[in-house]
């Protein structure tokens, strides 16, 4: 009988000892961390990027993460420097649905 006690769990059926449904991890970025931010910061940020296309002024950049792919795009400020001035999400595989931007970022 010793045994099979010590594979008992503790609070299991005790309303007091039960932990609630586990917190949401915190996001791995935020869109915050992105828009604004200049084209060495992002490559600091997310590693080299997976395509870099280059349209007058502006640049296109695509970053591959965990569960979507990252697209920058970047324009020059009053200053001339690149900075991200819009981003979005796209699905990894052409077969599954477009991610929300916020829940790319946030999986990192």
């Amino acid at each position: 009988m010793t045994a099979a006690s010590a594979c008992a769990t503790t609070g299991g059926d005790d309303a007091a000892g039960r932990a609630g449904p586990p917190k949401p991890a915190a996001p791995v970025y935020k869109l915050s961390d992105v828009l604004g931010a200049t084209g060495d910061a992002v490559d600091a940020t997310f590693g080299a990027p997976s395509l870099t296309r280059r349209e007058g002024a502006g640049e296109y950049r695509r970053y591959r993460l965990k569960t979507c792919t990252l697209i920058v795009v970047l324009y020059p400020d009053e200053t001339g420097a690149n900075r991200v001035s819009h981003a979005d999400a796209t699905a990894l595989h052409s077969d599954h649905e477009k991610p929300a931007l916020d829940a790319c970022l946030a999986a990192g």
